[in-house]
């Protein structure tokens, strides 16, 4: 069952990440160390602090961020609007926040920095 959940999940992710990165990627300077910090605030309630979707805090169904193969497949812009916009921005839950105004640009590219190297297997 969660399989087939991940799959279906990949191939919507997949789907809209391409969508998301229609314009050629760009690379933004991140900081690593700032960016577990504001995962710890802000994101491990509902992701964990590894990232696994585990966390002991209500949460709904999320994505495991500790993937490799699903994580290398998704491009930064595609996490960018995601956090800065919310999951229903891309057709996600809804319940997934827009933290757009609670966090700088800035903010959101050093969570992606530290959410990348969440992809331990």
């Amino acid at each position: 069952m969660k399989r087939i959940v991940l799959c279906a999940w990949l191939g919507t992710t997949l789907a809209l990440a391409a969508a998301t990165a229609a314009e050629e990627p760009t690379s933004h300077p991140k900081d690593v160390e700032r960016g577990k910090e504001l995962f710890l605030r802000y994101c491990s309630g509902c992701h964990g602090e590894d990232g696994r979707g585990e966390a002991k805090t209500f949460r709904p169904s999320v994505g495991n961020l500790a993937v490799r193969e699903l994580m290398d497949q998704v491009p930064d812009e595609y996490l960018f609007t995601v956090i800065k916009s919310g999951g229903a921005a891309v057709g996600k839950n809804a319940a997934m926040p827009a933290w757009g105004k609670q966090l700088a640009d800035q903010d959101i590219w050093d969570i992606i920095g530290f959410v990348r190297t969440l992809a331990t297997y």
